[in-house]
């Protein structure tokens, strides 16, 4: 396995990210026990890194990796994050002191764990000043609590902000073969001021797996109608297309389409961590392994022309 020691911590430069066991309308059905076993799958192979947070499956995924991890604590680092509270309707965004300080609590307890080694805002809060939800950040690291402050889905502007006023180390935005430009400032900025880069988004929501030959007719409430907009029309095919091509570049490693969206992620100047999802053992077993091959300089350059 790949580790990065960026923040001090040693993290496999491969994480899980556990959104799709959070299953529910988001991501559709997802067993327990698979889920379960997906994770020790995923640390047998090396991975390290578990990434939750309480609006997966509105707390099942951060359930789920409590249960799993029991008697393994030490063996990883656990991230998870605040900042997203399930509503009637929709997601309701408060970060707030009071509202971090009882996200946190509830996580520790549904996590089975004391302290969280990374501790991100899931998605910026234009009703609280920054100032505020950092400051008590601050005090739950004296608290230890929490061991390191992340922020996902900030613009380079928010970023900035939040390290002008405490330690972030780790920044966490989509990014994948899909799209490259999105977090290109947020990766230089990250690489500039030594801060750990973590990519979400790396399979583009499953679509780089290679799994979908036609377009799927999904649900209005499925993540992939509503986040991952790659699943219609011409976005389709050019994601369909872009799953092609990986799966060929793959096949000169003896690997599979997902290894090398992963690959090429890491492959990335800045680009420190990729997570990727699973559901089950044999999923998480084959994500893991795209640490075990990579991409020439050769191969980077006509994937970046094919695709282009």
């Amino acid at each position: 396995m790949l580790y990065t020691q960026k923040s001090g911590l040693k993290i496999s430069r491969l994480g899980l990210g556990t959104w799709a066991m959070g299953a529910g309308k988001d991501w559709g059905p997802a067993d327990k026990n698979d889920c379960i076993k997906a994770i020790h799958a995923a640390l047998d192979a090396g991975v390290n890194l578990i990434d939750t947070a309480p609006i997966y499956g509105n707390f099942r995924a951060e359930l789920i990796v409590g249960e799993a991890i029991k008697g393994q604590r030490d063996k990883l680092v656990l991230a998870t994050k605040c900042g997203l509270q399930p509503g009637q309707r929709a997601v309701r965004f408060d970060l707030s002191p009071k509202a971090v300080r009882a996200e946190i609590e509830a996580s520790l307890k549904r996590l089975n764990t004391d302290y969280i080694d990374i501790y991100l805002i899931h998605w910026p809060d234009k009703n609280t000043p920054l100032s505020d939800t950092l400051a008590e950040f601050e005090k739950l690291k004296s608290e230890g609590k929490i061991r390191f402050c992340g922020v996902c889905n900030f613009t380079l502007p928010q970023l900035k902000e939040a390290c002008k006023i405490t330690d972030i180390n780790f920044v966490q935005n989509e990014f994948s073969f899909l799209q490259t430009e999105r977090s290109k400032e947020i990766i230089n900025f990250c690489e500039q001021n030594k801060k750990t880069f973590m990519a979400y988004g790396v399979l583009g929501g499953g679509i780089l797996s290679g799994k979908y030959k036609k377009e799927p007719c999904l649900p209005k409430c499925s993540v992939k109608s509503f986040f991952y907009k790659y699943y219609k029309g011409e976005s389709f095919e050019k994601s369909r297309r872009a799953a092609e091509l990986l799966s060929k570049a793959a096949q000169r490693h003896y690997g599979a389409a997902a290894q090398a969206a992963l690959n090429y992620v890491l492959a990335q100047k800045g680009v420190d961590i990729a997570l990727f999802g699973a559901r089950n053992q044999q999923q998480a077993v084959q994500n893991a392994k795209a640490a075990e091959w990579a991409f020439s300089r050769e191969e980077l350059e006509f994937l970046n022309e094919r695709y282009a």
